[in-house]
């Protein structure tokens, strides 16, 4: 026989998606490649996860090239800025549904890869 907590556990557990998605990255670096191009990289979910998640995921486990900034991962500081399916959103705070494409604002002031200069 299940406890309630248990039983809210295992509740709990069920309604938790765990799937494949494809993130595709906007990549370039002004010093060594002559255009921009985009990588398509694919991302675990588990769970509920924002952008910045999966972009961690990829540098952890993927890629540790991928280039990008997320600093105060509350929505506060706006330095994780990209244009998500084509809006300009927060990376932080931007829940990923499905299969989803990251650029930069303004490519003109890319560092390199999702990272771009702040004012």
């Amino acid at each position: 026989m299940k406890t309630t907590n248990q039983s809210a556990t295992a509740d709990h557990a069920e309604a938790r998606t765990v799937r494949t998605i494809k993130l595709e990255c906007f990549r370039f670096d002004p010093e060594r490649d002559e255009a921009p191009r985009f990588q398509t990289y694919e991302v675990l979910l588990d769970g509920e996860m924002r952008v910045s998640d999966c972009l961690e995921y990829i540098r952890e486990n993927l890629d540790p090239t991928l280039a990008f900034f997320v600093n105060c991962k509350r929505g506060t500081c706006g330095r994780c800025t990209m244009r998500i399916n084509g809006k300009p959103q927060l990376a932080c705070l931007t829940v990923v549904d499905g299969d989803t494409r990251v650029e930069p604002v303004k490519v003109g002031e890319v560092i390199r890869d999702l990272w771009v200069k702040s004012i």
